[in-house]
């Protein structure tokens, strides 16, 4: 029924298809089932963890192990898995990690899990969702309409999340925040469904050679990567421990985020849809270097709330300004994978696993950072981390943002 949905919404948008529609739906719904679940319980995981007496310490150990098994193991093991079985198939190992990892999270009052396994098992599952996803994506996107198409992914995604904070906020405040972890883990298993709908996009059964891609030709490429990564897991992890910790204080801060979190999704929608069409008329570079800098300032901004609207007004702000630097540097990826025939799983898993690390080098030094001075004081060093790592994501050099405006 959703599919049926999905086409009579996209379809006729999509009319310089005539074929490979099938595979892109299936993306869509899938995106939009993630962004669901993923934002039923991503928002609220740190503020989780702070309202069962976690400190700050505790989080940021757990989050740098999410990195560090990525960086050393995870990564590789899943590009070597797309190669074996395809990117469909390597998704749904994701989807049921991440259902595991919401087990984890369901049972953590009672059983205490270490956080080496937390963080374990939750990152290993978002390694098997964005270098499927990736893959799969760059391989079916359409040449000339692939930001028009990437808008949609992400339209559909904030579809999803525009719902899952009012779901999850509804059910932590009347069953209990651990419960969130429940309702999260039966999305994932609706959403895996489509993914068995066709055949894999790309060739199955194949053989990963990392020494034949010219890593000196990519060097801007893989940098760029890991500050995009780096900026973007310090907003998803420290704005929710700054907003749990120093302003949204008391019972109602699952609802307060929820309602915060879904209210501003309405302008990721208008931004992705408006973006992914001003990137098929070749503004795409121009686009990223005036949002990364408009970002930048945000972050410094992020400090000085103190107050329910000023944390909205950052929230749909930011909203914004993500989906101005994301939708170009990802269609700008995608493209560079094109122009390396029989290494695009290559390509994209090497650019995860230097990110990983990166990542992990970074929380890790976060960790101790949060034994010597106070939790505000942490949340405004990555505040001022994430400025700093938005204003370098413009040392991309991709070829396809070269061409400029006619």
């Amino acid at each position: 029924m959703f599919k049926k949905i999905v086409y009579k919404w996209l379809k006729h948008r999509h009319f310089w298809r005539n074929k490979d529609f099938d595979e892109l739906s299936e993306l869509y719904i899938t995106s939009f089932f993630r962004g669901l679940s993923i934002s039923i319980t991503g928002l609220f995981i740190p503020v989780y963890m702070i309202r069962l007496h976690y400190s700050i310490l505790s989080i940021l150990i757990m989050v740098a192990w999410y990195f560090t098994i990525r960086a050393v193991a995870v990564d590789i093991i899943t590009g070597y898995t797309v190669a074996k079985i395809g990117p469909k198939h390597s998704l749904l190992i994701g989807f049921l990690l991440l259902t595991i990892s919401s087990g984890l999270f369901l049972t953590l009052p009672h059983h205490h899990w270490p956080l080496w396994l937390l963080g374990s098992v939750w990152g290993s599952s978002y390694s098997f969702f964005f270098i499927p996803f990736n893959v799969s994506f760059s391989k079916v996107k359409h040449e000339k309409h692939g930001g028009r198409e990437l808008g949609y992914t992400y339209i559909m995604t904030q579809l999803g999340a525009a719902a899952g904070p009012l779901i999850g906020a509804l059910v932590a405040t009347i069953f209990g925040a651990r419960f969130i972890f429940l309702a999260a883990a039966i999305l994932l298993l609706i959403g895996a469904i489509p993914l068995f709908l066709s055949a894999e996009p790309v060739k199955i059964n194949q053989k990963l050679d990392f020494t034949k891609i010219k890593a000196d030709g990519l060097i801007r490429d893989y940098f760029s990567f890991c500050v995009l990564g780096m900026e973007n897991t310090i907003c998803l992890v420290m704005w929710p421990l700054y907003l749990g910790l120093f302003v949204l204080i008391g019972s109602s801060v699952y609802a307060k985020l929820g309602i915060m979190s879904s209210a501003t999704v309405i302008v990721s929608i208008i931004a992705s849809y408006s973006f992914g069409r001003l990137i098929d008329h070749n503004k795409g570079r121009q686009m990223l270097r005036t949002t990364t800098i408009l970002n930048a300032f945000l972050h410094t901004l992020r400090p000085l709330v103190q107050s329910y609207f000023a944390a909205f007004l950052v929230n749909f702000s930011n909203e914004a300004i993500t989906q101005g630097y994301r939708l170009p540097y990802f269609k700008a990826m995608y493209d560079a994978a094109d122009d390396l025939p029989g290494h695009r799983i290559v390509y994209v898993t090497s650019m995860e696993m230097l990110a990983s690390s990166a990542k992990a080098t970074m929380w890790w030094i976060f960790v101790l950072i949060a034994g010597i001075i106070s939790a505000r004081s942490v949340t405004t060093v990555g505040f001022m981390v994430a400025a700093a790592a938005s204003l370098l994501i413009m040392t991309e050099r991709f070829k396809s943002l070269n061409i400029r405006s006619i």
